[in-house]
């Protein structure tokens, strides 16, 4: 008998989905070879693992007595790789670490800079996903720590607050301010939004879903929306004058790049910028030395600062 780690992991996910097209779908694969792993496997075991139907997926007797043995295989397996995996980055200095596309694009650079001068002998890789793929990938252990906009807390997962942030809203510098008119200095209450393009993220993205709260509690009914999948995407819209874009302080980094205005919307939207890791491990001095150089970052520019347009 010669079981692999693949076969047991797609045995799970079917077995935890109920659904062969769904776990396949998760695991990018094919479901002809996903059909054939889990036949593969049966045929090792000499027993059948799944009652299939046209519409249904369950586990047999044999299944479910499997699973458990199975859960565990994988769990200690996993365990002991990122054990050994960290035990030889910490031997190097090395970290895997993860942001979002804007922080990549804006605060990373400086901060790798800045720290490959005071640890030239450090090693990092950094990966640029959305929150979700970053989330994953703390979770299975191909990441030492992720840093972005994480609302929930996640059993698993630690969640340590880097820095506030607030909701700002960026409008164009060339093309007036999309009608918001005179903006106080303390900044632009939310009713100036009323009737105003917009350009928004999915529906589904949690910050998006923070932003509608706030314009539906402040009663605003804002005009046309634009939805992008990013947020240096809908900077760029707003430099064109294509509407308005809520989103957070911290893309003042990226701003500075676009002919863009930020102002501080009232009342204020206040929630924190987090360093995701696992939960268990080990911290690695790096990355906490690499953390405070990140929130040092982030903060150097005075974000309370917004009337004035930014260049």
């Amino acid at each position: 008998m010669n079981l692999s780690l693949k076969q047991l992991k797609v045995f799970l996910g079917v077995a935890n989905a109920s659904s062969f097209t769904k776990t396949a779908q998760s695991m990018h694969l094919s479901q002809a070879a996903l059909s054939a792993i889990i036949r593969e496997l049966e045929t090792q075991l000499n027993c059948r693992l799944f009652e299939r139907t046209t519409r249904t997926v369950a586990l047999t007797e044999a299944g479910r007595l499997f699973y458990p043995t199975a859960m565990k295989i994988v769990e200690t397996l996993e365990k002991s790789v990122v054990e050994l995996n960290e035990l030889g980055r910490q031997k190097k200095a090395s970290l895997l670490l993860g942001c979002t596309p804007m922080i990549g694009a804006s605060l990373m650079p400086q901060v790798l800079a800045r720290f490959a001068e005071i640890e030239p002998h450090a090693q990092i890789e950094l990966v640029d996903r959305p929150p979700s793929e970053l989330l994953k990938m703390v979770e299975e252990g191909d990441l030492d720590a992720a840093f972005g906009i994480f609302f929930s807390q996640l059993s698993g997962i630690d969640r340590v607050p880097i820095f506030p942030t607030r909701l700002v809203v960026v409008s164009s510098a060339l093309h007036g301010a999309n009608g918001i008119g005179n903006v106080p200095r303390d900044g632009v209450p939310w009713r100036a939004l009323e009737g105003l393009p917009l350009i928004t993220l999915p529906k589904d993205n949690p910050l998006q879903r923070l932003i509608e709260a706030s314009l539906s509690k402040e009663d605003v009914t804002t005009g046309r929306r634009t939805v992008v999948g990013h947020l240096q995407t809908a900077i760029a819209m707003a430099h064109e004058g294509l509407g308005v874009a809520i989103m957070p302080s911290f893309c003042e980094h990226i701003c500075r790049h676009y002919q863009v205005r930020i102002d501080a919307i009232r009342p204020e939207v206040e929630f924190s910028f987090y360093r995701i890791t696992r939960s268990g491990r080990d911290t690695l001095p790096a990355l906490d030395q690499f953390t405070q150089m990140f929130a040092a970052a982030a903060q150097l520019s005075p974000l309370a600062q917004f009337t004035d347009p930014v260049h």
